[in-house]
């Protein structure tokens, strides 16, 4: 066998060593269940012997079962450190963990799915309201009449009332007459 080869299965040997070492020295995780205004814990391993649970190193009294319900939870009053303490044969076993919950009575748990539910729905009849709005106001645009401004306010009449001939002229004033041009010639002069 060469040595190139040699060291890629000690290799292996000593990651696979390893990982079998470590499943055995590793701790499974604690069970949390909250359900209204009381917590349940659950000690990660079964013991023979029965559980002693202590909460911030002090001992709990009565509570010697696997499970651990604490009714009425309060966040202040009730969080902490938590352990599961087992003797098994002359080794002691203890699993800590730190719990620090908020709870309520009339609470609901939602999951991702009824949640992304109700976001699509929401945003479905929103579009929903707006495009009937849109077709409401567009609609009622087309009904209404058009508001012309009359020749009296002083704008030009639109439309049809285009081809109205133009007002007749204020009598204080004389129209210009051809020969009189040159009278008149002189007063609107720019820069001559």
């Amino acid at each position: 066998m060469q040595s190139g080869n040699l060291w890629q299965v000690l290799g292996l040997c000593l990651l696979l060593v390893g990982a079998w070492a470590q499943d055995d020295s590793e701790q499974k995780p604690y069970e949390v269940s909250i359900s209204g205004n009381s917590v349940e814990l659950t000690c990660p391993r079964d013991f023979e012997n029965g559980i002693q649970w202590k909460r911030n190193n002090e001992q709990m009294k009565g509570h010697n079962e696997k499970h651990l319900f604490l009714d009425n939870f309060s966040e202040m009053e009730n969080s902490g450190y938590y352990q599961c303490l087992a003797t098994e044969g002359n080794t002691e076993a203890a699993h800590t963990l730190y719990l620090k919950a908020r709870v309520c009575k009339n609470c609901m748990e939602v999951n991702l799915l009824e949640v992304a539910t109700i976001i699509v729905v929401d945003i479905c009849i929103t579009l929903g309201l707006l495009l009937l709005v849109y077709y409401w106001s567009k609609s009622r645009k087309a009904k209404a009449t058009p508001m012309t401004r009359g020749a009296g306010a002083g704008g030009r009449p639109r439309g049809q009332n285009r081809e109205r001939p133009p007002p007749v002229p204020n009598p204080d004033y004389e129209p210009i007459r051809k020969g009189q041009r040159d009278l008149y010639a002189g007063l609107n002069q720019r820069g001559v």
